[in-house]
């Protein structure tokens, strides 16, 4: 089960590096409270991850009865994939890094609870991140061939990584604020779409070869 951890370690590396409303909620929390309330926010938003991933793992278990579907669903996945890393190659960086709505929120107690659930329904108030971790768990369960451990030691690697490196980022927000200049914020957005690609190719190819030679490319075991 070593295997599927480490692969989960390389999608969670892919989603940690994206710039988005979460990341900079995440250090503009952690540059005005303070790196203890940015881990707070960022426990939250693990979460948040984790309930839509557990959900989008029982949903495709019910669907993903026979190989076809495997093959199908697969291929769909793989290509939403593929779609989120053309997306960030060519993404614009923003002149503002300002998260209204978050900026604007105002607390008289800023204990735990407080920004646990504020990064817990900001993210999941998100409409991508709901289509991206439905498509990820259906994708990946695919080319597992609906191995349900496989599946879950995959995700639980993503989901660790994914905490990991947002506490990582409330310790160090500093000096990341500093770093992240727009010509780095570019090339960041690049590499997780270069990133996401072979993920969708490679999760596209091995639900072709599952369904075709009975082989999936992510286990390298005989399926069926």
């Amino acid at each position: 089960m070593i295997r599927p951890l480490v692969e989960g370690f390389f999608l969670g590396l892919t989603v940690a590096i994206i710039i988005g409303p979460a990341m900079i909620a995440l250090i503009q929390t952690s540059i005005k409270y303070g790196a203890r309330h940015g881990v707070y926010l960022a426990l939250g938003i693990f979460t948040s991850d984790l309930t839509i991933v557990v959900g989008s793992y029982f949903g495709a278990s019910q669907i993903l009865v026979n190989p076809t579907n495997h093959l199908i669903l697969g291929i769909i996945g793989g290509s939403i994939l593929l779609m989120f890393g053309v997306g960030s190659l060519f993404r614009k960086v923003p002149d503002s890094d300002t998260v209204e709505a978050i900026r604007e929120l105002k607390f008289k107690h800023r204990g735990f609870f407080t920004y646990f659930f504020k990064g817990y329904f900001l993210n999941l108030a998100n409409p991508s991140i709901w289509f991206f971790w439905i498509t990820s768990v259906v994708a990946i369960n695919s080319s597992y061939g609906g191995d349900n451990n496989k599946v879950a030691f995959f995700f639980a690697g993503t989901l660790v990584m994914v905490l990991m490196t947002d506490i990582l980022k409330a310790v160090l927000a500093n000096k990341i604020r500093t770093a992240i200049s727009p010509q780095v914020k570019l090339w960041i957005n690049r590499i997780a779409g270069i990133l996401f690609l072979i993920i969708g190719l490679f999760v596209i190819g091995s639900s072709i070869s599952e369904y075709v030679y009975g082989i999936s490319l992510l286990n390298g075991k005989l399926t069926h």
